[in-house]
């Protein structure tokens, strides 16, 4: 049994947003070495007051991201291994994730050639929209969380996805990844030291 993290944090798991089972089996490799961070290039769809992100529509968009993964790029499930909305929730992306991480290990997903044994985080973004401070938060617990469970005094360092794939994501949210690991360090170290 996983041991508890001792901060607050929700990961919707795939069967609680209505996740599609994989095409086929997820196979597990070691232990990622980074984070890479991605943006989605959209947002959610609208099912409710415009003002506002519901947890639902959160969870669509999970199901719309998975969809357009399986179907039209013809992968066995998402590509990415979280999704943290801009309301601050923290969606599993790849089915198996969250269990191989809790077990110190990853699952291999299809998020970034060459580097699909790492954990790929997409956060919901367009065009050149600032990120909101419960994104930027939960992104940084997500990250203090990954290092928990991998029993590691520091937080994996974050790559922007284009780093190591030609594209633009995660367009201007790469000025904000050094100041989530900074944050991500902060929260980790309160986590061990919760955990005496």
């Amino acid at each position: 049994m996983a041991k508890r993290f001792p901060l607050e944090i929700e990961i919707i798991t795939c069967p609680k947003w209505g996740a599609r089972r994989p095409k086929q089996g997820i196979n597990t490799v070691g232990a990622s070495v980074r984070t890479i961070f991605h943006h989605t290039a959209g947002h959610h769809p609208e099912l409710g007051n415009p003002k506002e992100q519901s947890r639902a529509e959160s969870m669509a968009y999970a199901r719309q991201i998975q969809n357009y993964h399986m179907d039209v790029n013809g992968w066995v499930d998402s590509g990415h291994n979280f999704l943290v909305c801009r309301n601050g929730l923290i969606l599993q992306g790849r089915w198996l994730t969250v269990s191989a991480i809790q077990a110190k290990h990853m699952v291999n997903s299809a998020h970034c050639p060459g580097q699909n044994g790492q954990i790929g985080i997409e956060h919901e973004h367009y065009a050149t929209e600032e990120m909101t401070p419960d994104q930027r938060e939960a992104s940084a617990l997500l990250q203090a969380w990954v290092a928990w469970h991998y029993d590691r005094k520091d937080v994996l360092p974050s790559q922007p996805h284009s780093q190591y794939f030609p594209t633009a994501c995660p367009a201007n949210l790469k000025e904000d990844i050094a100041t989530i690991n900074r944050r991500a360090q902060i929260l980790l170290n309160r986590a061990r030291r919760e955990d005496v």
